[in-house]
């Protein structure tokens, strides 16, 4: 088997997980930007990343490419960029949303990532 078919084999174990992504998002797809009356939309980024090494999780939420806040997992709670956000910082409405998140994150490193060690490429 070639090496693109070890991959394609090992993103098929993946599958069944895929059921799982809907739940993990905290928000829903921008739309495209469109002009209308010189208004331009914008874009709210919320980022989860979960790697094996330090920090093993990261949460950033921007606001059109400008962080706005970052998730310290330690507290459980967001850490605002810039005094200005510390009350918006306060709002804990997706907090369900973002520790299903780090659980999922956590899930798919300790139990997926071994199977797939090796038979696909990997940043370090």
């Amino acid at each position: 088997m070639g090496h693109e078919q070890n991959q394609g084999a090992a993103l098929l174990q993946m599958l069944p997980l895929l059921w799982l992504l809907p739940h993990s998002w905290a928000v829903p797809e921008a739309p495209t930007p469109v002009w209308r009356d010189d208004l331009q939309n914008h874009t709210f980024l919320h980022t989860v990343y979960c790697q094996d090494g330090s920090p093993s999780m990261g949460l950033s939420e921007a606001y059109d490419e400008d962080q706005l806040f970052f998730f310290d997992f330690s507290q459980n709670t967001r850490v605002p960029r810039l005094p200005e956000f510390a009350d918006w910082a306060q709002e804990q409405g997706d907090a369900p949303a973002i520790l299903f998140d780090k659980a999922f994150s956590e899930m798919m490193i300790q139990q997926i990532g071994p199977q797939l060690d090796g038979k696909i490429p990997v940043s370090r």
